[in-house]
């Protein structure tokens, strides 16, 4: 279809010129996914689904690449009961979709839908999760001749996005919350000088990611046995991931400082148009001063002079989320089956009474 070309490649097929191709997308993708960028699989691929590696869809046009998702091979379960596909999934893929050329969301969709049209029973079905509903290629992959979607969950992600008269980012947090947050930066004040760094490229080295576990671990998280210091699997993951990113540019590490110590840090990850929240952690002897919140906050005052050229920042976290008191707009998020074929959409609709057993089995990992 107008030159267009679709391959299913395993991940350790790619070749160094096709990661070079997938950074350069993840860079010009108007609709940034952090969670495809080429450092963040990779680095996925090799901790966190050993066993269960990505396969890479790729769409090409006369050697260019216009657009690329990952997805992983499925067995016949309660929600699909057919062989089919599934949108890359581990414990911090936030988000899943499709990076594309800007104005290629269309054509990108068509050849999608044709070789879901005319592919084998697995091509038929890709189950996504937490896909951007209004973004123009998920509008237009679901316009798509006979592509047929059953919604499974719906959610509202908190963001920042661009305002149209570009009111600055830190103009947009609520007057009462603001007023907080000013109360409880004079008490981290009271305890020493404040200060904020932001570190992106060479900057966001291993000691600033060494200082991100720790503070992570330092928190709840670590309590529970849940942070990433906690696992080795997770903490090799990490630190793989934030040294591919780093070099990329894609990796940005945001610090609180009370005199010389830091008391917060997130890590966040820009891809695109889009900075997107990954973790964060804060040192709990300064619980009571709000040091996680403040970072954040920091983190918007300062979006407008770092990024002038960004297009949003999101959260990646649920709506429940402190950060939501933080930022005003939300960006509607849908989970289910893109599907195609008389076949498929038999089956899928006639599972549906057996979801709620599906979710017991854990079956929508």
């Amino acid at each position: 279809m107008n030159g267009l070309r679709t391959r299913l490649r395993p991940l350790d097929a790619l070749a160094p010129a096709d990661i070079a191709a997938w950074e350069s997308l993840a860079c010009d993708a108007p609709a940034g996914i952090p969670a495809l960028l080429p450092g963040m699989v990779q680095a996925a691929a090799r901790w966190l689904t050993p066993d269960d590696p990505p396969v890479v869809l790729t769409v090409e046009r006369g050697g260019e690449l216009l657009a690329l998702t990952c997805l992983q091979r499925r067995a016949p379960d309660l929600f699909v009961p057919l062989p089919h596909w599934r949108a890359y999934r581990h414990p911090h893929a936030f988000q899943s979709g499709i990076l594309h050329r800007t104005g290629e969301a269309h054509a990108v969709a068509e050849a999608i839908a044709g070789l879901m049209r005319r592919g084998s029973w697995r091509e038929r079905a890709i189950r996504w999760h937490c896909v951007a509903a209004d973004s123009d290629m998920w509008k237009a992959l679901r316009g798509a001749a006979d592509m047929h979607w059953m919604q499974t969950a719906a959610s509202l992600r908190p963001v920042l996005r661009r305002h149209p008269d570009d009111v600055p980012a830190a103009a947009r947090v609520g007057a009462g919350v603001a007023k907080d947050l000013r109360r409880r930066l004079r008490r981290l004040q009271e305890r020493g000088d404040v200060g904020l760094r932001i570190l992106q490229g060479a900057q966001a080295d291993a000691a600033a990611a060494a200082r991100h576990l720790a503070l992570e671990h330092a928190g709840w998280k670590g309590t529970r046995g849940s942070s990433m210091q906690a696992s080795a699997a997770e903490r090799g993951f990490f630190l793989e991931a934030t040294a591919r990113l780093a070099a990329g540019g894609h990796l940005v590490f945001v610090e609180t400082l009370c005199g010389d110590q830091v008391v917060a840090s997130s890590s966040n990850l820009l891809c695109g148009g889009v900075l997107g929240g990954f973790k964060t952690g804060w040192d709990p002897a300064f619980a009571a001063c709000s040091p996680g919140k403040l970072n954040e906050w920091h983190l918007l005052q300062a979006l407008d002079t770092h990024w002038p050229a960004l297009l949003m920042f999101d959260s990646q976290a649920q709506a429940s989320s402190y950060l939501a008191e933080l930022l005003p707009d939300r960006q509607p998020m849908v989970s289910g089956i893109l599907h195609a074929g008389a076949l498929h959409g038999a089956a899928i609709l006639a599972a549906r009474p057996l979801r709620p057993l599906a979710y017991r089995l854990g079956h929508d990992d």
